[in-house]
């Protein structure tokens, strides 16, 4: 049932001040990001802390493979999400009523393929990625337990993402941030507490997972959600899943091919380098998704105003939106990256603290990070294209960017100049990438400001 205030939110979206509405969904939105990445980082502490070191190794080996998992949520979630806030924009009640259900067996069917597959070959997913000995018997039960609860992982995160497509970001975050609470405070219980060791820490995230997924659906149970929700209808409408499963696919790629892209760096390290670049180009990671997780935050909250005001048919408000969040974006980004640019030693300090930093090693990080404020503007464009359905081009602008161009001058340069030449792979490509996204951006601002007429907007 819908109700008045969600009605009005929706309304909100399409009428008042963009630099209003951008402040008052990215706050929670980044809050909640920052959340998710603390949990991670909280998770490795306790392992590395309470059980050992050869724990820790094993759930670092485990994490490339639930990113696996983390893809298909995203393949069921982005995809339903950007349907829903188009149907809700264009008033469709027969679409969103389909949504809910649709997405549940989705789940579902997915989540049942990965718990059999994960469960049953854990041991030789781990041995794949590496994992010897002790190792390998310590990331096989964090694994196997891990995927057992895979319903929770895609339906929690595909539900969480129904109710951000609302332009409800608080409250999706709010529940995001329980679940992360959670989980923080099971670790110790299970691990030391309950002696259960690296499978307590498992359990502990399985756990509160189910939280997550039990607080998405007491909400959509309620009276809150602004489209109809019918518990009881469980079915897979063929009809939505080719508005779905494109977009869907662009998201799934992007968890895939980050994967990609760090297994080829690495690789190239290993070829050309030592195990102290090793370590350093880690830091370098660590330091980059701590960085964008603020502007994740920020980004998802673009998702419905787009996805509303082009299910409305309010062309000029979806090219408005997506400049006021590009500057809005960009400047957040810069205020993050200044610091880091200035005092990059003192950040890397903080996870190689007894490393001493060669003035090259500085260079390349420096380097390596200087077109980093440029990146809200990639995702941006990335999650227009989702939002309005166009999976195809949010697919070739990660296809451009971490297939057709990073994977070859990541291989490429090396040749010439070493490990730094990996380095200088990123501002390389980011410099060309850039260049394709505002090309693609602004064909299809031409292309939405030509379907209407002329209309005021609200700044």
């Amino acid at each position: 049932m819908q109700n008045s205030a969600s009605n009005n939110l929706s309304e909100q979206i399409l009428n008042q001040s963009l630099w209003r509405i951008m402040l008052r969904l990215s706050v929670p939105g980044i809050l909640g990001m920052l959340a998710v990445s603390l949990n991670t980082f909280i998770d490795a502490i306790f392992v590395g802390q309470l059980i050992g070191k050869n724990a820790l190794a094993a759930i670092s080996l485990a994490l490339p493979l639930t990113l696996v998992v983390a893809g298909l949520s995203s393949l069921v979630g982005v995809g339903a999400s950007s349907l829903l806030s188009r149907a809700i924009g264009a008033k469709d009640v027969t679409t969103q009523g389909k949504i809910f259900g649709n997405t549940l067996v989705m789940s579902l069917v997915i989540s049942s393929f990965l718990t059999v597959f994960g469960y049953w070959f854990a041991q030789d997913l781990i041995a794949f990625m590496g994992g010897k000995g002790e190792v390998l018997t310590l990331g096989a039960t964090y694994l196997e337990i891990f995927m057992l609860g895979s319903f929770f992982r895609v339906f929690g995160v595909a539900g969480n993402m129904l109710i951000r497509a609302e332009g409800k970001i608080r409250e999706a975050m709010t529940f995001t941030t329980i679940s992360m609470i959670l989980n923080i405070g099971l670790n110790p219980l299970f691990i030391s507490g309950l002696g259960w060791g690296i499978a307590g820490s498992a359990w502990a995230s399985v756990s509160a997972l189910a939280v997550y997924s039990v607080l998405n659906i007491a909400y959509f149970a309620s009276n809150r959600p602004s489209f109809p929700v019918n518990l009881t209808r469980f079915r897979l409408d063929i009809d939505l899943m080719p508005k779905i499963l494109p977009v869907g696919i662009s998201a799934m790629l992007m968890q895939v091919l980050f994967f990609l892209q760090q297994t080829i760096v690495f690789k190239s390290i290993a070829v050309y380098g030592t195990e102290d670049d090793l370590a350093f180009m880690g830091a370098y990671y660590r330091v980059i998704m701590l960085a964008v997780v603020p502007v994740f935050g920020f980004v998802q909250s673009l998702q419905p105003v787009v996805g509303i005001s082009y299910g409305a048919k309010n062309y000029s408000r979806v090219v408005r939106a997506v400049q006021v969040f590009s500057w809005g974006g960009t400047l957040l980004l810069t205020l993050i990256w200044l610091p880091i640019q200035l005092f990059p030693q003192v950040v890397l300090h903080w996870m190689l603290p007894q490393e001493t930093f060669s003035a090259n090693d500085l260079s390349n990080f420096r380097l390596a990070i200087l077109m980093l404020p440029t990146m809200p503007f990639m995702f941006i464009g990335i999650t227009l294209f989702q939002a309005i359905g166009n999976g195809r081009l949010a697919t070739t602008l990660l296809m451009v960017r971490q297939v057709i161009l990073f994977i070859p001058v990541v291989l490429i340069l090396p040749v010439y100049w070493g490990v730094s030449g990996i380095f200088y792979a990123s501002p390389v490509v980011d410099t060309v990438v850039l260049a394709v996204t505002s090309s693609l951006v602004w064909r299809e601002f031409g292309r939405l400001l030509a379907k209407e007429s002329p209309k005021p907007v609200v700044y």
